[in-house]
C-alpha cells in the first residue's frame, strides 16, 4: 500500500511529531504495551483516478491517522502537529510521488475502559493522490 509508505515517511520525517511521541507510530494498531502518546495510521479506501481516455496513473487514498494520548491537552498538541507534517508539497516520499496530502476531518473520542484512567483519540482523515 504505497499510501501507507508515504504517510508513514512524511510522519517520521516530522522531527517535532516524532518526539512528541517518542518514535511510537504503528501502522493498523498499535502494539499491546504501547505508552502515549502515540499513533496509529491505516487506508480506510483507495478510489482509481479515471479520466475519459481511461484511468491514469495515480489513486486517491483515505488515510486515517489516530492519535492516542492520556490528556485532551497531549492529544490536541500531538494531533496540530500532525496536521502540521501531513500539509506537504508535492513531492517524492519513500518511493511514492505524492501530488497532494489533503486534510478531510477530524473527530474527538475517548476510550473509558482503556487502562485504569481511559485514552482520548483523535481521529484525522486525509485524501492523498499519489502515483500508482
Amino acid at each position: 500500500m504505497k499510501s501507507l509508505k508515504a504517510v508513514y515517511n512524511i510522519l517520521t520525517n516530522n522531527s517535532p511529531l516524532n518526539t512528541a511521541v517518542s518514535g511510537r507510530i504503528s501502522p493498523l494498531r498499535l502494539p499491546q504495551a504501547t505508552s502515549f502518546p502515540a499513533i496509529s495510521y491505516y487506508q480506510v479506501s483507495l478510489v482509481a483516478n479515471n479520466t475519459q481516455s481511461g484511468y491514469s496513473k495515480s489513486d486517491f487514498a483515505r488515510v486515517q491517522i489516530s492519535i492516542f494520548a492520556v490528556t485532551l491537552v497531549d492529544c490536541l498538541s500531538v494531533a496540530d502537529k500532525v496536521r502540521t507534517a501531513m500539509q506537504i508539497n508535492p513531492g517524492t516520499f519513500n518511493s511514492v510521488v505524492v501530488h497532494q496530502a489533503k486534510f478531510d476531518n477530524e473527530v474527538l473520542l475517548s476510550d473509558d475502559s482503556a487502562g485504569e484512567e481511559g485514552i482520548y483519540h483523535i481521529a484525522q482523515d486525509y485524501i492523498i493522490n499519489f502515483n500508482r
